[in-house]
């Protein structure tokens, strides 16, 4: 299963190819179906229509030429049974007088024919026939019909279908004959009986057509339910067959016209055949243009899976070439920029890496030793008092709180009032330096003194000014912090002699380390504030030559308690 399921979802050419087909298989059935089901309804309408039309025909036909032959029959039969009229007297002519009344008779009886009436016939017991046609009348006894004419009572009659072959030099045809005994006890008239012959070509065109186009097989009844007429190789009946019955009332007939379900519906499969195989080849069409379509797709999406496997591997140099520009040309160039950016990300980390780790190994250089330093400034310290040095004794002591912060590596990042009690201690060093020969203002509002600094961020910059800005320690300096929305904005100004432009831009310059330069404290406090908050926070400085200096610190607004992942 996880196989099959990876084999079908787990290939984007694969989904797209079902896509195709299922986009192109549910409209198909659909309107396959629709077309079908319209179709097949017509053709069967129509050709139900058409049998019926066929059959209907049929039977009008059957009905027309059989009651044509009646109507002759009777009014012949009652000119013969009438003795007035009666004017034959001698089967043979042997006079004059009576070929004469030979000729008229028959033209009486010739006066009885239609289009399609082939002959009618007076024969005789005898076998002498009257009639216009030369007939073999031996040939004619013996016809199965004839045979079982002759075993007529008066009152009686037979039609039926035959084939006449008893015609003389005339090709055998297809007849419907109707044979009736004469109703008469004198002369030659006794035991004759009166043949009617109707051509049934039309009729049975309309049987073949039955037989042959609408695949039907046709039975036609007497009365008496004997057969008249039967489709050779009828078949086996069905209780599926499609089957109608008419009847002609007046006389008794019965016309069966059956039809299998398989040929009644023939035209309704070979529309569902040609619809099954319609759908067969737009699926195939489908899956033909999906997989040509999706091949340049799948393609261009495997190269771009190939580059981001290699980008995990760390092969930063891959690029993709974007020659389109749709939404795989995009994710293209959107991929290469991100690939881009992340290497300068990677290279910037490594930068910051580096840089602190240099960071590190000067903390370690300055390390010398705390406890030594600090037990030797207590010595020192001690002495002072001793010789009654109040002023050493002071500078010593502040200046033991200022290393003891400078020493301290357990926090890199402190609350402000802390940065600030450091600074207060070298100020108090520099005054017994220079006596009070600055003045400092300080204005901090106290709901600023809990955020964090990184540690020693302030005393670079007053030892910026103490060494560079002030000549003997004389001037103003003033220290603000602002509680900004998202950041505290710290701003330190001086009356020094200030610095050039150009100067002040240099501070925030990383230098060769053999380059001498002023403001590398400067500089370490600016990128200590980028390391630990992002690029866009740090240091700006302001200055004109012999009208002081202005340094300005931005940095985000946190606390010790959600800070802990910045304490080293």
């Amino acid at each position: 299963m996880s196989k099959i399921n990876h084999l079908l979802f787990g290939s984007i050419r694969t989904k797209m190819v079902l896509f195709f087909i299922m986009v192109a298989l549910i409209p198909l059935i659909w309107f396959g179906y629709i077309s079908y089901y319209k179709s097949s309804t017509i053709v069967n309408k129509q050709y139900n229509d058409y049998e019926n039309f066929a059959i209907s025909q049929l039977e009008m036909q059957l009905q027309n030429t059989i009651d044509q032959m009646f109507v002759v029959a009777n009014d012949i039969h009652q000119y013969l049974s009438d003795p007035t009229l009666i004017v034959i007297n001698e089967e043979i002519p042997k006079t004059y007088e009576g070929f004469i009344e030979k000729k008229n008779f028959e033209r009486f009886l010739e006066a009885h024919k239609t289009f399609n009436t082939k002959g009618i016939y007076l024969i005789t017991k005898s076998g002498y026939y009257y009639g216009s046609n030369l007939l073999n009348t031996q040939k004619l006894f013996n016809m199965p019909f004839w045979k079982e004419a002759s075993k007529l009572k008066q009152g009686d009659r037979w039609i039926g279908f035959y084939k006449a072959d008893y015609y003389e030099d005339k090709p055998p045809e297809q007849m419907i004959g109707l044979v009736l005994p004469i109703q008469s006890e004198y002369g030659i008239l006794k035991g004759s009986k009166l043949l009617i012959e109707t051509k049934a070509d039309e009729l049975f065109s309309y049987i073949k057509f039955l037989e042959n186009d609408v695949h039907a097989f046709v039975t036609i009844k007497d009365e008496n339910q004997k057969t008249l007429y039967q489709t050779k190789n009828k078949g086996k009946m069905l209780p599926s067959d499609i089957v109608r019955v008419s009847k002609i009332k007046a006389y008794g007939w019965e016309l069966v016209v059956r039809v299998p379900e398989k040929l009644y519906y023939q035209s309704s499969n070979i529309i569902f055949n040609n619809t099954l195989v319609a759908i067969f080849f737009s699926i195939l069409l489908a899956v033909i243009l999906a997989m040509a379509f999706s091949a340049p797709i799948a393609k261009r999406i495997r190269k771009l899976k190939e580059s981001m496997e290699k980008v995990s591997a760390g092969k930063w140099e891959t690029r993709i070439a974007v020659k389109e520009q749709d939404e795989i040309g995009i994710l293209t160039m959107s991929f290469n920029q991100m690939v881009e950016e992340i290497k300068e990300l990677i290279d910037e980390i490594n930068e910051t890496e580096r840089l602190k780790r240099k960071a590190e190994l000067k903390a370690f250089h300055y390390q010398i030793n705390p406890h030594l330093l600090f037990n030797t400034l207590n010595s020192i310290q001690w002495k002072a008092r001793l010789a009654n040095a109040k002023e050493v004794q002071q500078m010593i002591y502040h200046l033991t709180e200022v290393l003891h912060e400078n020493l301290n590596f357990s926090d890199e990042l402190i609350p402000l009032k802390k940065e600030l009690t450091t600074i207060s201690h070298y100020l108090k060093v520099q005054e017994i330096r220079y006596g009070h020969m600055f003045e400092y203002q300080e204005t901090i509002g106290p709901e600023c003194t809990d955020y964090l600094i990184p540690r020693l961020s302030l005393q670079p910059l007053f030892e910026n000014i103490f060494f560079h800005a002030f000549e003997d320690g004389k001037g103003k300096i003033s220290l603000t912090v602002e509680d900004r929305e998202d950041f505290l904005e710290l701003t330190l100004c001086d009356n020094g002699k200030g610095m050039s432009e150009n100067t002040a831009q240099n501070l925030l310059v990383l230098h060769l380390p053999n380059e001498k330069t002023r403001g590398i404290g400067v500089f370490n406090v600016d990128q200590r504030l980028k390391l630990h908050f992002g690029n866009e926070f740090g240091l700006t400085i302001v200055s004109k030559l012999q009208q002081g200096t202005t340094i300005k610190m931005r940095w985000p607004k946190r606390r010790s308690s959600n800070d802990k992942s910045d304490r080293n």
